[in-house]
């Protein structure tokens, strides 16, 4: 028998399914025993804590009714300090009163006294010393002063001795600058009559100029040479040999002044240049007229670089400045204005 429930269990203990039910059944009912005993524990430590707030609620309502009372003996012994504090500043005001009423009476004692006269009576004579020392050092002072003036004066006095001596050399150069004046006024005299005599020298220049020009015009081509060879040594300076100039005819055949128009020049020609000649006496606004059309002229006709010459005894200042802005060399023996 034993045996066979032995073995009987032992079939059981191997069937998974038999296993599986009873863990099944062990396990709920293990649960709910588990959850009823905190169930349990819970609620008696809910209790536990009822009665430690209720514990603790009475305690508070005790200590409100001790801090109440506090606070009713507080406001208590705050009046009863107002009071006194009140009491102390009246007895205060009576003590400050009765004090200055006997400082009073102590500076009216004093007053009375032998001994506040004697006082006074020291004073007096100690303000009286201090005022005989003021007036002893004003006295020294006055002095210093006196001395200081006298200083001052003996300086004025020197001032007006350089003074009146500055007075002296000024009417002493004011007299010079009266001479000098004068003599500046004779010069401009002179300058001004010497300043006549150049203009009517001038007039006569140019009047002998213009009968030279006359006289040239008359000479013709001859003159002209005497001139070139006059400035001979002048031109042989810009490398020029007046006797290779020649004097000819060219012809306006492109119409840069004047188609067809003949113009006589004296020139003479090299590789690099056309060197071109204006031979006069006087030299004047025509021979001006005449430079600038031989400057337009014969570097189209010849296809070469021009270098223009004036050759003359005088030359009018204005023909001059107006040739030598255009590239012309001028060669003179005199510039007339």
């Amino acid at each position: 028998m034993a045996s066979e429930s032995d073995d009987m269990v032992k079939k059981l203990l191997e069937d998974p399914k038999f296993i599986s039910t009873l863990a099944s059944k062990i396990y709920d009912r293990l649960k709910d025993e588990v959850v009823i005993k905190r169930l349990e524990e819970n609620t008696e430590a809910i209790r536990n804590l009822q009665q430690g707030i209720m514990g603790l609620e009475e305690a508070v309502r005790q200590q409100g009714g001790s801090i109440k009372s506090l606070q009713e003996t507080v406001k208590q012994h705050s009046e009863a300090i107002r009071g006194l504090q009140e009491a102390v500043k009246q007895q205060g005001e009576i003590l400050r009163e009765h004090s200055e009423a006997i400082k009073s009476l102590q500076e009216t004692v004093k007053q009375h006294s032998e001994a506040g006269l004697q006082e006074a009576v020291k004073q007096q004579g100690e303000i009286l010393r201090e005022h005989s020392e003021a007036i002893k050092s004003l006295q020294e002072t006055v002095k210093q002063h006196s001395e200081a003036i006298r200083g001052l004066q003996e300086a004025v006095k020197q001032q007006g001795e350089i003074l009146r001596e500055h007075s002296e050399a000024i009417k002493s150069l004011q007299e010079t600058v009266k001479q000098h004046s004068e003599a500046i006024k004779g010069l401009q005299e002179a300058v001004k009559q010497l300043s006549n005599d150049i203009k009517e020298v001038s007039k006569l220049t140019i009047k002998l100029s213009t009968e030279i020009g006359s006289f040239t015009n008359r000479a013709g081509k001859g003159l002209e040479k005497t001139i070139m060879m006059v400035y001979k040594e002048a031109l042989e300076l810009h490398g020029i040999d007046p006797n290779k100039v020649k004097h000819g005819n060219i012809v306006d055949t492109l119409g840069i002044i004047d188609k067809g128009r003949i113009f006589e020049v004296d020139f003479y020609e090299t590789n690099d240049y056309v060197y071109v000649f204006e031979i006069k006496n006087f030299a004047d606004e025509g021979a001006l007229e005449q430079m600038l059309v031989r400057k337009k002229l014969v570097p189209q006709l010849f296809n070469k670089p021009v270098k223009l010459f004036l050759v003359a005894n005088y030359v009018d200042k204005k023909v001059k400045e107006e040739l030598e802005k255009e590239g012309v060399t001028i060669i003179s023996s005199m510039v007339v204005e």
